[in-house]
């Protein structure tokens, strides 16, 4: 179990300083690893404030199969529901991103599967930041030191994944692997594919997952790895004296210095048990890590933004920095639903009958073992190219760069997930349905995180502009026909014995209307403080995580990234802190600090 030490707010003193080395706002994925980078390897001390509850707070997050219960069961103490402003290309529709608020992040929430997707992504990447350092050729080695990898598949599946050792860690903090035993359907789901055209994958982590195959899981013996556990867990911080972490706590705003060029010397936070407010300070840097959203929106709490924006509040503009909160990228997800003739129980069924999940829960604690231990493990996904998005009109239009950047062999279109249970169906707990998730990728339309009010306690207004860009559209008509395809395949014939979630024919205008009613967030937001070369007019971030026009100031989450990765962001916000730890104790070293 993981337990924080949380500091007692109290009116700020002047004559008393809190003072630290570093302050890390934002206890998710980056900042637990950046954290706990920073206090094992320097002598600095260094505070990490996370809005959200203790890992001590929340056992469930250590349960696989729980991760649909805590983000769709009411779990409002460690979640953050955002709405976004209706959506017109969604019939005016609000979209919800639900987010991790809890030490950990989302990785303590999120669907297990671990996916780095192509490489060609990372080369571009390292191309548009203009650092090598994100080529897959030396990202490769970074993702291998994370990851402790077990490359069996459960009895029975060998066939379906074949991974190349020279692609993978072992020993790493991150337990990787395909689960103990295999979720229903995998070998059908396979067939169906292969039916419809998309060979064989034998390793989606291999920086080509074009094709289908047996998907990786932060898991290890039934147990979720993620930034808390694997990081920060109480033997850890046990061992860093020199790092202290408190939750539940508000970042109010940064705070700067009088001089020509601002410097970040401490922040503002608020305790939001009582609601005191008090200012910690810091003698070398602050590094925001609060994701897309309270990234962003915490930069302009403090003055560094776009200045007309911020004065509309009342905010003194520091530094006029239009592209905060700008070029919004997200993937987004649609489901088709099917009843179908099974023995086996259905994912939602466990939760659904109070005997089923007290027998489940039974299972996984004598063990680790049963339904717990099945979902949120195992599964098969699909990543295919589609022919005919690059036969559209749409993309026809597109430019001549862009077009190339989606003809990339290795880069898929979408994905095609096998789950299991219904999800927008609201289905008969006697009756097992099985859904196909899509989520589809290379999405064109940027959209933008702006502030509510000055107040940090409001959620910021989100508008992703989903479905906006042509190609967009045409990408999701594609996807939901792809995936109609293989609902339809031989291999399903005798097993779906009824479409209860889908477009009810497969013309374009069609598909298209059931797109805009049931289209939604991809859970993968990104690119709100974008990283760039310092002489890029777009960038918010340099190529060390700097923000550009503020001295002492990083932000090192998913926020800073310049390319919407076709993969799970996950694998991406554990990249980000551990190349953003690296370079913050390399310049811990050579301000003259000893360990």
């Amino acid at each position: 179990m993981l337990s924080s030490t949380k500091t007692e707010t109290q009116t700020p003193d002047e004559s008393k300083k809190t003072v630290f080395d570093y302050i890390i706002c934002g206890g998710g994925t980056a900042g637990c690893v950046i954290a706990a980078r920073l206090a094992a390897e320097t002598s600095a001390t260094v505070l990490l404030i996370e809005a959200g509850r203790d890992a001590s707070e929340s056992p469930d997050a250590l349960v696989p199969g729980k991760f649909v219960h805590q983000l769709f069961g009411g779990d409002s103490d460690g979640i953050w529901a955002m709405p976004s402003v209706p959506q017109k290309q969604l019939n005016d529709r609000q979209i919800v991103f639900l987010r991790g608020k809890q030490l950990g992040g989302t990785s303590a929430v999120n669907y297990m599967a671990l996916a780095r997707g192509p490489a060609a992504d990372y080369d571009e990447w390292a191309h548009r930041t203009g650092d090598e350092a994100w080529k897959w050729s030396n990202i490769l080695p970074l993702m291998k030191e994370l990851e402790d990898f077990k490359p069996q598949p459960p009895p029975g599946f060998g066939q379906y994944a074949d991974p190349d050792p020279a692609n993978h860690g072992v020993g790493g903090p991150l337990k990787i692997g395909f689960g103990d035993v295999m979720t229903p359907g995998v070998e059908r789901f396979f067939q169906a594919c292969h039916e419809t055209g998309i060979g064989f994958c034998p390793d989606n982590n291999s920086g080509n997952p074009v094709g289908v195959g047996l998907a990786q899981f932060n898991n290890g013996g039934g147990i979720r790895s993620y930034a808390a556990n694997r990081f920060l867990n109480t033997e850890k911080q046990q061992q860093l004296p020199n790092l202290q972490i408190i939750t539940r706590t508000l970042v109010n705003k940064i705070i700067f210095s009088d001089d020509t060029t601002p410097r970040a010397v401490g922040v503002e936070i608020i305790d939001q048990s009582s609601g005191r407010a008090c200012r910690m300070y810091c003698r070398q840097e602050v590094i925001m890590c609060q994701g897309t959203f309270g990234s962003p929106q915490t930069l302009m709490l403090s003055g560094i933004g776009p200045r007309e924006h911020l004065e509309s509040f009342g905010i003194d503009c520091v530094v006029d920095k239009p592209q905060v909160g700008a070029n919004m990228l997200d993937h987004s997800i649609l489901t088709l639903e099917y009843l179908v003739d099974d023995d086996n129980m259905a994912h939602n069924q466990i939760f659904e009958n109070p005997e089923l999940l007290a027998e489940a829960d039974a299972m996984y604690a004598k063990d680790k073992t049963g339904p717990h231990n099945v979902f949120g493990t195992s599964g098969t996904v699909a990543f295919p190219k589609l022919e005919g998005l690059f036969e559209s009109s749409e993309f026809q239009d597109l430019d001549k760069v862009t077009q190339a950047y989606m003809l990339e062999p290795t880069r898929p279109n979408a994905e095609i997930w096998l789950g299991s249970g219904p999800v927008a169906f609201q289905g008969e707990s006697q009756s097992v349905y099985m859904h196909h998730e899509l989520l589809l990728q290379n999405n064109l339309s940027r959209g933008t995180v702006r502030l509510k009010s000055a107040d940090a306690k409001d959620l910021p207004e989100i508008d992703p502009h989903f479905f906006e860009h042509p190609y967009d559209q045409r990408i999701a008509i594609e996807t939901v026909k792809q995936a109609m395809k293989i609902g339809q395949a031989d291999a399903y014939k005798s097993y779906v014995r009824e479409v209860v979630h889908g477009p009810s024919r497969d013309d374009d205008e069609t598909v298209r209307e059931f797109i805009r009613h049931h289209l939604g967030q991809g859970y993968h937001s990104m690119g709100t403080c974008r990283m760039g070369s310092r002489d890029d007019t777009e960038a918010v971030v340099d190529q060390d995580f700097r923000v550009i026009g503020v001295q002492d100031l990083r932000v090192a989450d998913l926020s800073v990234c310049p390319v919407l990765t076709c993969n799970h962001t996950q694998i991406n916000a554990y990249l980000i802190g551990e190349m953003a730890g690296r370079r913050l104790v390399q310049s811990f070293h050579a301000s003259g600090s000893r360990l």
